[in-house]
């Protein structure tokens, strides 16, 4: 998964030298955690950041790879108020479909690697035994070109696969907003 992530990350680092944009993506999560017994769970407010190139397939068509860091998690209020926060690498890549210059509709598929999970209250005891290091799943959302340097983005991505080691079953799910600023 870790030399997935490598080389997907320098293919894009090549493309960038072909002329393709790269830039910077920061923005703002709110996730949760869906799925068997999640009826005490609510949602935290995160954040990620990263690197991503841009693709032009055709006038209508572009390609979205991202490597970006985000904080997922969720609260729980099951015996007092605990705030798991879950640090992944992600690499989600956006199929990119303009209806008009600057509007475009967005989907892809995402996979993560999970680097730590704390439990944000008291001492952030570490519980990443309580979780798989993947994740994957799917986005779907839109985008905006501000300027001919700045865009903003919203997507929801919907997890696909379990991501705790209990028995019950249990999934990833963001609402994401981000702005995009190209750097060359």
């Amino acid at each position: 998964m870790r030399l997935l992530f490598i080389l997907i990350f320098l293919f894009s680092i090549n493309l960038t030298a072909q002329d393709h944009p790269i830039g910077i993506k920061i923005g703002g999560n709110s996730s949760t955690l869906s799925g068997d017994g999640t009826e005490n769970i609510s949602s935290n407010i995160n954040f990620h950041a990263g690197l991503f190139t841009e693709i032009k397939l055709t006038e209508d068509f572009r390609i979205q790879p991202e490597l970006l860091f985000s904080v997922y998690g969720f609260e729980e209020d099951f015996e007092g108020i605990s705030n798991i926060r879950l640090n992944y690498v992600i690499l989600p890549v956006m199929v990119k479909y303009f209806i008009s210059n600057a509007f475009s509709f967005d989907a892809g598929p995402q996979v993560g690697l999970l680097v730590t999970a704390k439990n944000g209250t008291g001492s952030q005891a570490d519980v990443k035994p309580n979780f798989y290091d993947r994740d994957f799943g799917a986005n779907i959302g839109a985008s905006y070109i501000l300027s001919e340097k700045v865009s903003a983005s919203i997507r929801y991505y919907f997890g696909l696969s379990d991501i705790t080691t209990e028995t019950s079953n249990n999934q990833n799910r963001a609402l994401q907003l981000a702005f995009q600023f190209k750097i060359n």
